[in-house]
């Protein structure tokens, strides 16, 4: 992956992160859901995605052709890269909202089991459901970044096949 996107991720997770937390923004179980369900679909599109793009000749081109921003590895090699990570990002943030579900951290939930005040050293104090709300809102976010910059690569790609093929 290349390292500005790695930096843009960061600075898009946190920036979420500290808005949703100081928002004191809350999940429904009905938004987990939805999340949960997106975040399938997504990762569904991810490997049909990849099923249709091996064996074509847009992948044999990437396969050939060094990227120019890592000179250690192919175009393929990258786009991987950005594959596997999308893939477990999708996948760690399913596992994340299934756990806040299961755990009855959403604002729906007749007991509320984890509302309770980390301190650190008295200066600083957060809140349970505030920070895994963020947690999920910063994961949700990258993902989305991510599945964007996969579809512009996906799109290219069909373009490039189709001209071939005419």
């Amino acid at each position: 992956m290349y390292k500005y996107h790695k930096i843009l991720a960061c600075i898009l997770f946190c920036a979420v992160f500290f808005a949703s937390y100081m928002a004191e923004l809350k999940l429904t179980k009905d938004f987990i859901t939805n999340l949960i369900t997106f975040f399938s679909i997504v990762f569904g599109f991810y490997l049909t995605g990849l099923s249709i793009l091996f064996g074509t000749k847009f992948s044999k081109r990437l396969r050939q052709e060094e990227d120019p921003r890592k000179n250690t590895q192919t175009k393929l090699h990258t786009l991987r890269a950005y594959f596997n990570f999308s893939s477990f990002a999708s996948l760690s943030s399913i596992v994340f909202l299934l756990f806040i579900s299961l755990m009855g951290m959403t604002i729906d939930c007749e007991h509320k089991v984890i509302t309770e005040q980390l301190s650190l050293g008295g200066v600083v104090i957060l809140y349970w459901d505030k920070l895994l709300t963020a947690v999920s809102l910063g994961l949700a976010a990258t993902n989305i970044m991510f599945m964007c910059l996969l579809f512009q690569v996906f799109f290219n790609g069909f373009i490039e096949e189709g001209r071939k093929n005419e």
